[in-house]
């Protein structure tokens, strides 16, 4: 997404010819930056189609061979934005789950994310193990109460390759025991006696799933600390039933 600077600098001379004060000027000045920083931050995926319905799963899987999620090897990266500290990135590897095949072509399936291994791969020592701490608690991701989340595909529908994207994949996100349908572009390919299955990073709202720490949510721009908006990639390896 590209902010147009022009646009907040017009309208910052309306509100100084209208402010004759230099400290309000400043602070009016401050407030647009901010928005600006806020707007442009992480904005580096598209945005995933989300909606309040989950969506409807077959479960026609006749003639179809259950590709079993190889752990090792899958995996969601994540990116989120902190002003004043440019945010922070990391990974959650799947606990496990299965991909359906069928004439191959991959035509469903669900994982299960384990979220107690949620990661900070960009800070090291006291201060990883204490932000994944606090990404774990209450705050952020209840990791006690919810240790796993959820991903279930209703839908994978070929498209024309879209910046290296074979399919659209449709399905049903769960976090923190909320469910929500999310679509983003992947590519998809088999490779000897394995599917992989590779999203574009593609951005979803926290706030939907009931992660509201420091969001906009919270009302005035010097609150939005952290933006609602959160970068995300998946990673999937199945194996073939004689691969396991």
């Amino acid at each position: 997404m590209i902010l147009n600077f022009s646009l907040i600098n017009a309208a910052t001379e309306v509100l100084s010819a209208q402010i004759p004060n230099k400290m309000n000027k400043l602070i009016y000045f401050g407030t647009f930056l901010i928005l600006g920083l806020s707007i442009m931050a992480c904005h580096n995926g598209e945005k995933a189609q989300t909606g309040g319905e989950t969506m409807e799963v077959t479960t026609d899987f006749s003639g179809s061979a259950d590709f079993g999620i190889d752990s090792r090897m899958s995996e969601v990266n994540w990116k989120a934005t902190e002003l004043g500290t440019g945010g922070h990135q990391g990974k959650i590897k799947l606990q496990d789950g299965v991909l359906k095949v069928r004439d191959n072509e991959l035509i469903g399936g669900a994982v299960t994310i384990a979220m107690n291994t949620l990661s900070v791969t960009d800070l090291e020592g006291d201060r990883q193990a204490k932000l994944e701490g606090h990404l774990k608690n209450d705050d952020f991701f209840s990791v006690p109460t919810f240790p796993t989340a959820s991903f279930e595909i209703a839908t994978v529908t070929p498209v024309d390759t879209i910046n290296g994207a074979t399919h659209m994949i449709a399905g049903n996100l769960q976090i923190k025991d909320i469910t929500k349908s999310v679509s983003f572009p992947a590519y998809i390919r088999f490779v000897g006696d394995a599917v992989l299955a590779t999203s574009q990073p593609f951005m979803i709202d926290r706030t939907e799933w009931g992660v509201n720490y420091r969001s906009g949510l919270l009302g005035t721009i010097k609150d939005r600390i952290i933006d609602d908006e959160v970068r995300i990639s998946l990673k999937v390896r199945g194996l073939a039933p004689q691969a396991q």
